[in-house]
């Protein structure tokens, strides 16, 4: 089964917030974050299931070779991504989106 995936506003600022930054850095590293994030949203999409449920039903998936992971939560066949956030930012950014869902 095929699932939905749907971005919420803030997961979309945290993606342009990431690849301004990754520019800024080097180059064209943003456009690499955005192919690791593409990737991991394939295999997200493809089986969530894979990624285990943390906490009220929050999954999470690293990004690989960027210290970054996708928040989510599936619904029916939807699969909501709260977040898409540094490693080192504070747990409850991620815990405050999904309780104002």
């Amino acid at each position: 089964m095929k699932y939905n995936i749907v971005f919420r506003k803030e997961a979309l600022q945290d993606i342009m917030d990431a690849v301004f930054w990754y520019e800024q850095q080097n180059m064209g590293l943003g456009d690499e974050f955005l192919i690791a994030l593409e990737n991991e949203k394939q295999i997200i999409e493809r089986n969530p299931y894979l990624f285990e449920e943390k906490s009220d039903g929050i999954r999470k998936a690293a990004i690989k070779r960027f210290p970054y992971i996708a928040y989510f939560i599936i619904e029916e066949k939807n699969i909501i991504i709260y977040g898409i956030l540094h490693m080192k930012r504070s747990l409850k950014i991620w815990e405050d989106r999904v309780k104002r869902k």
